[in-house]
């Protein structure tokens, strides 16, 4: 597929997404990648240095790392997605809190603006995945740090999972998966830390909440996912913490 059709196509699915979003509420599984961002990225002297969320899409990072007082810039493709995140702005008053409708791989920020980046569930929707990586390292301070998600390589994933997997990536725009090895090929830059996510008790969890349309339960399955976040069999997604040691 050529890049100019692909994006149509992704701006189609999540402008239909985002555009049904009626107010701001945070999944349990958004409040764990927040304390880890928090926890393992951030350190104690983060305030009023400059963090980028690049393809924002719900702007739950956006706006929780605004909050704790961070200066922010969110990036995203999608006019729903900014829209959204217009809304929240004036919601919560963040005037440190600033919004850029820009290609994830062409931002327009000067080389070393950038003390932390978060780029969650974005790089394996990106054709050109080297000019991605590229333009992040570009804007990323020396010593400045990166929170990377994408999904987990099939070979890690139980196999009975392999075909909803498979129906889930051409729905929704994935173009690949990876693995720490490939992680770390890629960007070339040390890893401090490691999670993964979405294991089988997290999946039989979400089942569950369709079944009985409700999400009571999703925090306690999301503490269950925590307990394995070391484990990379069974997961569906890896996190990876990189640090800019130029």
């Amino acid at each position: 597929m050529k890049k100019n059709a692909h994006y149509k196509k992704q701006l189609s699915y999540f402008g239909d997404e985002f555009g049904h979003k009626t107010e701001y509420k945070l999944a349990s599984w958004q409040k764990s990648y927040i304390e880890r961002i928090k926890k393992y990225m951030l350190g104690d002297s983060y305030k009023r240095k400059v963090l980028i969320d690049i393809a924002t899409g719900s702007g739950y990072v956006a706006v929780e790392m605004a909050k704790l007082g961070l200066n922010v810039i969110a990036t995203d493709l999608t006019p729903e997605a900014i829209e959204n995140l217009k809304k929240y702005k004036k919601k919560f008053s963040l005037l440190n809190l600033k919004l850029i409708k820009c290609y994830a791989e062409k931002i327009p920020l000067p080389d070393d603006s950038v003390d932390y980046i978060v780029a969650n569930a974005i790089l394996e929707h990106i054709p050109n995945e080297r000019q991605a990586i590229n333009e992040w390292k570009r804007i990323l301070k020396p010593g400045g740090k990166m929170f990377i998600t994408v999904p987990l390589k099939y070979q890690y994933i139980w196999p009975f999972l392999w075909l909803p997997n498979y129906v889930h990536d051409k729905r929704i725009g994935h173009l690949r998966r990876y693995d720490l090895k490939t992680l770390k090929y890629r960007f070339k830059l040390p890893v401090i830390k490691v999670f993964y996510s979405g294991h089988l008790i997290k999946i039989l969890g979400i089942i569950l909440g369709m079944i009985l349309r409700t999400d009571k339960y999703d925090e306690y399955f999301e503490e269950k996912d925590k307990k394995y976040q070391n484990n990379i069999y069974g997961a569906n997604n890896i996190s990876v913490i990189l640090k800019n040691e130029k």
